[in-house]
């Protein structure tokens, strides 16, 4: 019971101090990340409104750390199940923050595939969580909303990465090879955005809706701001970016189709 113990209360203060490193990077780094994004400028880079973005999902980690270090919540089955790998996604966003503007493209692109990894499968084990046991209010609110924002918006960010890697380490730069590869990144990290949706609404049965639609709202933010932000310089990755709104919109909505459907066929019996 001892080692349990202090394995929730060695979570509880990682995720603490992954919070303060995540945040507190954004805070110094915040300029410095921009500035190195203008100078390698790429044609599935989003509109700079949309990074706006960073400030809600800043929030919510902060509401989802002082939820999970309640002493309350120590022993909460979903929090162990999650915990550990939120608190990588934080301390990983806050050490990116500090190698990106560094200009060490490969090793922070590679960082950022390990974020996005551990955000999306607290996501799904948050909807096998649901299924198992169900969630309470706080925590569809306080654990799924952090972590389906947080989640969707990384997705997004890691195919813009590879884009920006690719011209950082002087791959590309410009022209109609990299406006085809980048409507190619735009398709894949749409492909995988839908997936990701469709695996966790079904491993949830649906529920709860806060963390997939959070996820889905955060790559269809990203993918509105590419095409208001491309629509003058590259015709292709605009369409691919605007198309792509399209199969994440249909992810989303396939729950209240599913329901429709069977509301129908049990009305009919």
């Amino acid at each position: 019971m001892k080692t349990r113990n202090g394995a929730d209360v060695a979570r509880q203060a990682s995720t603490v101090l992954g919070v303060i490193f995540q945040i507190g990077g954004g805070a110094l780094a915040g300029e410095t990340v921009g500035r190195v994004s203008a100078e390698n400028p790429t044609l599935v880079v989003p509109a700079d409104y949309a990074f706006a973005v960073w400030g809600p999902i800043f929030a919510l980690s902060l509401a989802y750390t002082v939820y999970q270090a309640l002493p309350g919540q120590r022993q909460n089955p979903l929090l162990r199940r999650v915990g550990w790998f939120v608190a990588g996604a934080f301390a990983g966003n806050g050490l990116w923050q500090i190698l990106f503007p560094a200009e060490l493209f490969v090793v922070s692109q590679v960082l950022l595939v390990g974020i996005v990894a551990c955000a999306v499968a607290a996501l799904v084990r948050l909807g096998r969580a649901h299924r198992e046991r169900g969630l309470g209010r706080a925590e569809r609110w306080l654990v799924s909303v952090p972590v389906g924002l947080f989640a969707g918006w990384v997705t997004a960010a890691v195919f813009v990465g590879v884009a920006t890697t690719l011209v950082g380490i002087g791959l590309l730069d410009g022209g109609s090879t990299e406006a085809v590869l980048g409507a190619i990144l735009l398709i894949v990290g749409v492909v995988v955005a839908s997936v990701v949706i469709s695996v966790v609404i079904r491993s949830a049965r649906r529920g709860p809706a806060q963390g997939y639609v959070a996820y889905a709202g955060a790559v269809l933010w990203a993918l509105v701001a590419v095409v208001a932000n491309q629509y003058g310089a590259s015709g292709i990755t605009t369409l691919a970016a605007a198309l792509g709104t399209i199969p994440v919109a249909l992810a989303l909505v396939a729950p209240l189709r599913t329901r429709g459907s069977r509301g129908a066929t049990g009305a009919a019996a």
